[in-house]
């Protein structure tokens, strides 16, 4: 959730270089932050054996390069519609919603490769579980932005 507010003070921050770097570098300690909550609710909620462990945390790890690459592209969306939001015109809006359809299809595209990889080495109903506990941190994520964020003009 502290990815959350790092986000929030983006859109309310400065577009000044030094201000963009500090920013840059708050939402980078979220992320960190954030991914070692989703690590610790992984632990609290699944009993890997001990071979899926071993498994499962470097493609997870893999996993969140991924996700982390693709919310970089969300992040970089979520600023050009900051900085466009007072002069929002057809042709951006429409630039904006192409981008952000992109962004969410390449998510799922990542996230539907991770289950894939995971009944490699773990029951299909396991795998399942830790999709669901992803996607269920993805989602308050989203709720919480979306509240966050003004609707276009």
């Amino acid at each position: 959730m502290k990815f959350l507010s790092a986000l929030v003070l983006l859109l309310l921050s400065s577009t000044t270089v030094v201000a963009q770097n500090a920013m840059d570098q708050q939402i980078e300690l979220a992320r960190q932050a954030a991914n070692m909550d989703r690590q610790a609710l992984l632990l609290g909620n699944m009993q890997f054996t001990a071979e899926e462990s071993d498994l499962f945390w470097p493609a997870w790890k893999e996993y969140r390069l991924a996700m982390s690459s693709n919310g970089d592209r969300m992040i970089a969306l979520l600023k050009q519609f900051a900085a466009n939001y007072e002069d929002m015109d057809n042709l951006i809006a429409d630039e904006l919603m192409t981008d952000y359809f992109s962004i969410k299809m390449q998510e799922l595209v990542i996230l539907q490769n991770f289950a894939k990889e995971l009944t490699h080495f773990m029951p299909a109903t396991k795998a399942m579980r830790v999709i669901q506990i992803e996607s269920k941190l993805d989602a308050a994520i989203t709720m919480q932005l979306a509240s966050e964020i003004p609707l276009a003009k």
